[in-house]
């Protein structure tokens, strides 16, 4: 997992998917989840936050060179960075 990065439940899909316990809330407990990187609803079971982001998985990846951030990541300005990048 990414150093800073948490990965938890998206409490509203798992609402939407559990019809019991979302009857007796009567509505939705949090508006929908969006992803800092596309800026596009998170509907996956599994979202990851940075700082006070939200990202799909596939979404974490330097800004710049576009690669994968697998393991440690840099944040600025609402965007992410390998090492290489960051330092530029």
């Amino acid at each position: 997992m990414l150093d800073g990065l948490k990965m938890e439940e998206n409490l509203q899909n798992a609402l939407e998917t559990s019809a019991p316990f979302s009857s007796l809330l009567g509505r939705a407990v949090s508006p929908k989840s969006v992803c800092e990187g596309c800026q596009r609803v998170i509907s996956d079971r599994f979202l990851l936050r940075l700082n006070d982001s939200l990202w799909h998985e596939q979404c974490v990846q330097c800004a710049s060179c576009k690669e994968p951030l697998e393991t440690t990541c840099f944040y600025r300005d609402k965007k992410l960075y390998c090492k290489l990048d960051y330092e530029k």
